[in-house]
């Protein structure tokens, strides 16, 4: 997974070895990474909406509610990564992924 920061990538490799095998999280580390993994994706996702809409230049409700959404969702997983001692990844990890 290459998140456009060496440093942040060799900080955090996630590998599938490091989920569980059964479908609960059971530590707070499980569920500090997939939460930071859920961030990722909503980050990337606003990411990718916002590019496509600069080259297609025109403003539309249906937009400014997608990005109104996801901004909402990606401050909430700051919150819970908050609660879960993780904020400075968080951010780090947007950071990593804006650019």
């Amino acid at each position: 997974m290459t998140l456009g920061s060496s440093q942040f990538a060799a900080n955090n490799v996630v590998s599938l070895a490091t989920f569980p095998t059964r479908s609960q999280l059971e530590t707070v580390e499980q569920i500090r990474r997939f939460e930071l993994l859920r961030l990722a994706f909503f980050v990337l996702k606003l990411r990718k909406l916002e590019q496509a809409h600069q080259s297609r230049e025109n403003t539309s409700k249906e937009y400014a509610w997608h990005c109104s959404l996801l901004r909402h969702t990606i401050f909430q997983q700051v919150i819970t990564l908050t609660g879960l001692d993780a904020r400075s990844q968080a951010i780090q990890l947007i950071n990593t992924c804006r650019k």
